[in-house]
C-alpha cells in the first residue's frame, strides 16, 4: 500500500515492506559460569560480578533449514519493473568471457585467480564443459563480479527455466535481484538553477516526484520475490533493498531549496522532510539488517556488502553508528588470507565425504568462527549480543592478555543492546548500557601489556553511552579523563595521538554540557 505525503512542496512517497524475512530465530540461553581474575588482579575494589560470564544468549542448535525449490514466475514479472539503470557495458565482458584456452577445468585453480576477468573465463569454461557444476558455477560468476554486472550472468538460463533447486539455484535467483536493486535509486534528476521558488517548487513536483514515485516502486517490486528465497540468498537480495531505500532517502534529502530561504525556514523545511521519509529511512534500516543477520547467520565475516550496508547505515545514523565499535583497540590478530569470498565457498556442497568446501578444493581454512577473537569480530560487524556472549566463553579459557583483552570487551558489551536494530532504536545513548567497564578497568591495573587497550576501550565504549542533563558534564569529564590515561599507557604513536584527540573531543563535549544546565535560581 502505497502513501502519498506533501511537505514544504516536496512530494514524497512511502511504501509498506513487502516480502519482508524473518529473523533468525533467538539463540537458547545456557548456564551462568564465573571466570575467576587472572594472577595479579582483583583489587577488592573491584565489582565482584565483573569478571562473571553472562548466561546467554548463546548459540542456537537448530537443525539447518530446508532450501526449497523456487519457481522463477515472480522473479521474471519483477525483472520488467521500470526504473532500473542499465548495467553498465563493462558487464558485457563478464556476461559472454573469451575462451580460456589451455586452461585445465580446475575450480580450485579457477577460485585463486586474481585477475577477475581471466577467473570469470576460467570459470565460465568449467561451466560449460561440466553440466552437473553449470548450476553451482554460475552462482560462483555471478556472486564475484561487481554487484551491477551479477544478472547479466544470472538471467539467460533464468529466463529459460520454470524454477531453480538448491543453494546455487536460489543464490542465482537473489543475485539477479540484488543486482537490479543496486542499479535503482543511484541519479537523482538534478536542477541546476534553485534561485527560483516557482523554478523549485515546478522541480521538485515534477521530475524529481515522478523519479521517486518510480524508483519506490522499483524498490519494493524487486525485493518481493525475496519471501519465497532463504539464507544467504534472501540476504543478498535484502541487503540491497534496504541500500536502495536508503540511497532513495539520502538523495532526496540532497534535493535543492530556494537560496532565498532564510536559515529558519530551511530548518522548518528539512525537519519536515526528515519526518517524512522517516517511514522510508527506517524501512531500508530494517531491510538492510534483515540482511546482514542473513549474512550472520552463515558465518560470513569478510564481505564487501556488509561493509557498504554499514557505511550507509551509519552515515544516515550517525548517532548510533553500526560502525562505532570498529574503533575498539585490540592487538593484531592472525592473518588469515581470504582468498575466495566466504559467499562463494558456502556454494560447494559437503562432498560425499562430508569434507567443507575448502578441504575439497585444497584451499587454506578459515579460522574458526567459535575461535574467541573471530568470534567477538563477528559481533564488531554486526553488534549482536550472542557473538560477544560467546566470544566471553572462549576467551575465558586463555589466560593470554590478548584472550584478557577480548573477554574484558565482549564483557562489557554483553550487556549492551541485543542487536543492531535495538541498538540504532535506542531512546537515548544512556539507554545503550555501555557503561559496565569493571573487566576493563581491571584489566588495565593487572596486565601491562594490553593496559593501554583497556583503558582506551573502556573510554570508548563509555562515550558511546553518556547520559543527559545534570550528569553529562562530570560523565564526560571522566571520559576524556580515561583517554588522557589511555594516551599515556598506550605505546603506538598514533594510538596516542589518537587517544589525546578523543580526550580534548570528551573535554569540549563536558564543557558545553556543563554550560548548557540552567542556571541555579
Amino acid at each position: 500500500m502505497k502513501k502519498a505525503l506533501v511537505v514544504g512542496g516536496l512530494f514524497v512517497v512511502t511504501v509498506g515492506c513487502g516480502g519482508g524475512a524473518a529473523q533468525p530465530p533467538p539463540a537458547t540461553p545456557a548456564t551462568a559460569a564465573a571466570t575467576p581474575p587472572a594472577a595479579g588482579a582483583a583489587a577488592s575494589s573491584d565489582p565482584p560480578d565483573a569478571w562473571t560470564l553472562p548466561a546467554g544468549p548463546r548459540d542456537a542448535s537448530a537443525p539447518a533449514a530446508e532450501i526449497k525449490d523456487v519457481r522463477t514466475e515472480a522473479w521474471a514479472k519483477a525483472s520488467k519493473v521500470k526504473g532500473v539503470q542499465k548495467a553498465p557495458a563493462t558487464c558485457a565482458a563478464f556476461a559472454k568471457p573469451a575462451a580460456a584456452k589451455g586452461t585445465a577445468l580446475d575450480l580450485s585453480a579457477a577460485l585463486l585467480e586474481a585477475d577477475p576477468a581471466k577467473r570469470n573465463a576460467m570459470l565460465f569454461a568449467i561451466e560449460s564443459a561440466k553440466p552437473e557444476l553449470a548450476p553451482t558455477v554460475r552462482a560462483m560468476r555471478a556472486d564475484l563480479v561487481p554487484i551491477e554486472c551479477a544478472d547479466a550472468i544470472t538471467d539467460p538460463p533464468l529466463a529459460a527455466a520454470p524454477g531453480v533447486t538448491g543453494a546455487a539455484g536460489q543464490m542465482t535467483v537473489g543475485l539477479s535481484l540484488a543486482s537490479k536493486l543496486s542499479r535503482t535509486a543511484a541519479n537523482a534528476p538534478a536542477m541546476k538553477d534553485a534561485s527560483d521558488k516557482e523554478k523549485v517548487k515546478r522541480f521538485i513536483q515534477g521530475p524529481l516526484r515522478q523519479w521517486m514515485v518510480e524508483q519506490a516502486s522499483a524498490i519494493d517490486t524487486l525485493s518481493a520475490p525475496a519471501s519465497d528465497l532463504s539464507g544467504l540468498a534472501r540476504g543478498v537480495v535484502a541487503v540491497e533493498a534496504g541500500m536502495a531505500d536508503l540511497r532513495l532517502v539520502d538523495r532526496i534529502r540532497s534535493s535543492p531549496t530556494p537560496s532565498t530561504w532564510d536559515k529558519e525556514l530551511k530548518a522548518v523545511y528539512e525537519a519536515a522532510l526528515d519526518e517524512a521519509l522517516e517511514p522510508r529511512k527506517v524501512r531500508g534500516r530494517d531491510a538492510a539488517l534483515v540482511g546482514l543477520a542473513d549474512f550472520a547467520a552463515v558465518g560470513i565475516v569478510h564481505d564487501a556488502r556488509i561493509d557498504r550496508a554499514r557505511a550507509l547505515l551509519s552515515k544516515l545514523y550517525g548517532g548510533r553508528r553500526i560502525d562505532a565499535l570498529d574503533a575498539l583497540l585490540f592487538p593484531p590478530a592472525d592473518a588469515v588470507p581470504v582468498t575466495i569470498p566466504e559467499s562463494v565457498l558456502l556454494l560447494v556442497p559437503p562432498d560425499a565425504a562430508g569434507r567443507a568446501p575448502f578441504a575439497q578444493l585444497n584451499l587454506p581454512a578459515p579460522a574458526p568462527v567459535k575461535s574467541a577473537r573471530a568470534r567477538f569480530e563477528m559481533g564488531r560487524r554486526y553488534w549482536r549480543r550472542v557473538d560477544f556472549v560467546e566470544a566471553a566463553h572462549a576467551a575465558s579459557k586463555s589466560p593470554s592478555p590478548d584472550a584478557r583483552l577480548v573477554l574484558a570487551v565482549s564483557l562489557a558489551l554483553a550487556k549492551g543492546p541485543s542487536d543492531p536494530k535495538e541498538m540504532m532504536a535506542a531512546p537515548s545513548p544512556a539507554a545503550l548500557g555501555l557503561t559496565e567497564t569493571g573487566a576493563l578497568d581491571a584489566l588495565e591495573r593487572e596486565s601491562p601489556a594490553v593496559a593501554g587497550m583497556a583503558a582506551y576501550d573502556a573510554a570508548h565504549l563509555r562515550s558511546l553511552s553518556p547520559p543527559e542533563g545534570e550528569a553529562a558534564g562530570p560523565y564526560l569529564a571522566d571520559v576524556a579523563a580515561r583517554f588522557r590515561k589511555a594516551a599515556g599507557l598506550l605505546e603506538d604513536a598514533g594510538q596516542k595521538k589518537r587517544a589525546e584527540e578523543r580526550a580534548a573531543d570528551a573535554e569540549a563535549a563536558s564543557k558545553a554540557a556543563a554550560s548548557a544546565r540552567p542556571a541555579a535560581p
